[in-house]
C-alpha cells in the first residue's frame, strides 16, 4: 500500500513538474512581427522556414535569430533579429529546476523588434561582349612558305570514276556556319592536309564575327577555326586550320587544265550537304576565275572543285544568277600560292 501511495506520488510530481516548467511553453505569449523588404515582393525565412513574402506578418512564439529575404534577380540576404531571453525562464529554473529550462529551451528568446525591414541589391548583371569582326584588316594576306610547304601537291595518272571519287572525299568537304549579327549563313569548305589546313572563299567569311564559326563535317561533328593562315579578296579565297587532326583531304593537283576537262563540284548548294555534281571547264579568265558548266548554287561557295584524277583544282565560288545558261565559276586553286608552280 505504501508502495502505491509512493508510487502515484512519484507520477503526481513528475506531471506537475512538467506542467508548471513549461509555463512559457504553455502560456507563453505570442509574438507577432512585420517583416518588409525594398523592393517588395521577397520571400522570408525566419531561420529555415518560410514565412511569408514581403511586406508581411509573422506570429510565433519561436523567436529566430536571423531572418532569410530571396527575390529572383537580386542577393538573397540574411539579417540578424536581435532577440533577448525571456523573463518566465528564470521562474521555471526557480520552481522546477533543469527540468523546466530543457522544455521550455526552444521558447527561451523573444524578439527585441517587431519590425524589420532592408534592403536588397540586384544582382551583377553579366557582361554583353561585342564579338569582333573578322580580322580582315588588309584585303591580302599570302601564306608562308613554311605553310604552303605543308600541303600535300599531286600528279595522278590514274583516273577515277565519279562515284570512288565521291566516296573517297566527301568526308574532305564540310559546312561552314558564320555569324554577322543579324542571320546566320551558310557555305561551304574542304581540307587539304591531314593537320586540318582547309581552304574555302573569302566572301563566305567576310563580315561575319571573328570566333563564331562553325565547321560541321558529314559524321556530325564540329569544330571551331583555330587560326586564319592566309587570306585574298582579290582571288576570293581564304586559307585556315582547323581544331583537330587527321582529317581526310583532297590533295591539291600539280597539273594545269584545259577547256573541255570534266570536272566534279562536291559542296552543300542550299544546304543539301555534300552534293555531287559534275561539268566541264567551259572557259578560263585572268584572277584565277574557271567558268564551268557544273550545276552549283548558294551554299556551294567554298566547295571542292575536283578533276578526273581525284585532284582539287579550284573553289566553286558562285554564278550568275540572272541567267539560265549555267554560267558558273570556280577560283583556281593555285591562287593559295605566291606563285605558279
Amino acid at each position: 500500500m505504501k508502495f502505491k501511495l509512493f508510487k502515484l506520488n512519484y507520477v503526481l510530481f513528475i506531471a506537475s513538474s512538467l506542467f508548471f516548467s513549461s509555463c512559457v511553453t504553455l502560456f507563453g505569449k505570442k509574438q507577432t512581427i512585420k517583416v518588409d523588404s525594398n523592393p517588395t515582393g521577397a520571400k522570408v525565412y525566419a531561420g529555415s522556414k518560410f514565412i511569408g513574402i514581403t511586406p508581411c506578418y509573422h506570429t510565433s512564439k519561436k523567436a529566430k535569430s536571423t531572418l532569410t529575404f530571396e527575390k529572383d534577380g537580386y542577393q538573397s540576404k540574411t539579417i540578424e533579429t536581435s532577440t533577448q531571453m525571456r523573463g518566465a525562464i528564470w521562474w521555471n529554473w526557480l520552481f522546477t529546476g533543469p527540468i523546466g529550462l530543457l522544455v521550455d529551451a526552444p521558447y527561451w528568446n523573444k524578439y527585441n523588434s517587431t519590425y524589420y525591414q532592408t534592403n536588397l541589391s540586384k544582382l551583377p548583371q553579366p557582361k554583353v561582349y561585342t564579338p569582333i569582326k573578322t580580322p580582315f584588316i588588309a584585303t591580302e594576306s599570302y601564306a608562308s612558305p613554311y605553310i604552303l610547304n605543308q600541303i600535300p601537291l599531286s600528279h595522278s595518272n590514274l583516273e577515277l570514276r565519279p562515284k570512288i571519287i565521291y566516296k573517297k572525299y566527301k568526308s574532305a568537304v564540310f559546312m561552314i556556319y558564320t555569324k554577322d549579327g543579324e542571320g546566320i549563313a551558310q557555305g561551304s569548305g574542304f581540307f587539304i592536309t591531314s593537320s586540318g589546313i582547309a581552304v574555302s572563299n573569302y566572301h563566305v567569311f567576310k563580315g561575319s564575327l571573328k570566333g563564331e564559326e562553325i565547321i560541321k563535317l558529314s559524321t556530325g561533328k564540329t569544330y571551331k577555326i583555330k587560326e586564319v593562315l592566309a587570306y585574298s579578296e582579290r582571288y576570293d579565297y581564304i586559307l585556315f586550320k582547323v581544331n583537330g587532326d587527321y582529317f581526310n583531304y583532297i590533295p591539291v593537283t600539280k597539273r594545269g587544265y584545259e577547256i573541255g576537262d570534266e570536272v566534279y563540284a562536291i559542296g552543300s548548294p542550299k544546304g543539301l550537304e555534300n552534293t555531287l555534281s559534275n561539268g566541264l571547264i567551259s572557259q578560263e579568265y585572268k584572277d584565277y576565275y574557271i567558268q564551268i558548266s557544273v550545276p552549283i548554287d548558294h551554299g556551294s561557295s567554298g566547295g571542292a572543285l575536283i578533276n578526273s584524277y581525284g585532284e582539287v583544282i579550284g573553289i566553286t565560288s558562285g554564278g550568275r544568277d540572272d541567267s539560265g545558261a549555267n554560267l558558273n565559276f570556280a577560283r583556281d586553286i593555285r591562287a593559295i600560292f605566291t606563285t605558279k608552280y
